[in-house]
């Protein structure tokens, strides 16, 4: 992959230097910063122009919120992956420790963007008195593996790329459990 360190002025959000902790980091802030950011513009824009969601209990009303979180999310690791399966040679050629710049974007966006899921669950368990050992496994499990990816100069990113496919279907659901719940 060569870490874009020695070239000039970065062109792109791609062409940053992902050797640096700073760097990698201030992207896993950024995504869960991004992420929560959808999910509040989502609560005002639903409350203010939704009349279904007026009427939401207020743990249906943060699941609502989550869902478009989380279709969101769901483009974007779309995007990732098929441009991993179908467009990028590098990381298809060498599917162990190829690395990209614009990989190590998403690798840690979607760590954002796990953290982001796990604070929601927790808050969310806490306030609503509810627990879900698998749910929590499951977030924490995705979480610690992008994790690991974003603090590891050495590992390759096509699997990881090519397992965001996983999230393809996920605006879908979300969308549809909305409108389940507008047309009731």
């Amino acid at each position: 992959m060569g870490l874009a360190g020695d070239q000039g002025a970065s062109e792109s959000i791609f062409d940053l230097d992902y050797a640096s902790w700073q760097i990698r980091a201030t992207l896993v802030a950024a995504g869960f910063a991004f992420y929560l950011g959808v999910f509040v513009v989502c609560h005002q824009l639903s409350s203010s122009l939704n009349a279904t969601y007026h009427s939401l209990v207020a743990k249906e009303k943060v699941f609502w919120n989550l869902a478009a979180t989380r279709a969101v999310f769901g483009v974007q690791s779309t995007a990732a992956g098929l441009w991993t399966l179908l467009v990028d040679p590098v990381l298809t050629a060498d599917k162990v420790h190829a690395q990209q710049s614009w990989s190590w974007f998403h690798v840690a966006t979607a760590t954002g963007f796990f953290l982001f899921e796990n604070a929601a669950l927790h808050l969310s368990n806490a306030l609503f008195r509810t627990f879900d050992p698998f749910l929590v496994l499951h977030h924490l499990f995705a979480f610690l593996g992008f994790l690991g990816l974003a603090v590891n100069l050495q590992a390759g990113h096509y699997l990881a790329m090519t397992t965001l496919l996983l999230e393809a279907s996920t605006p879908f659901t979300c969308v549809s459990w909305m409108l389940l719940k507008e047309m009731r």
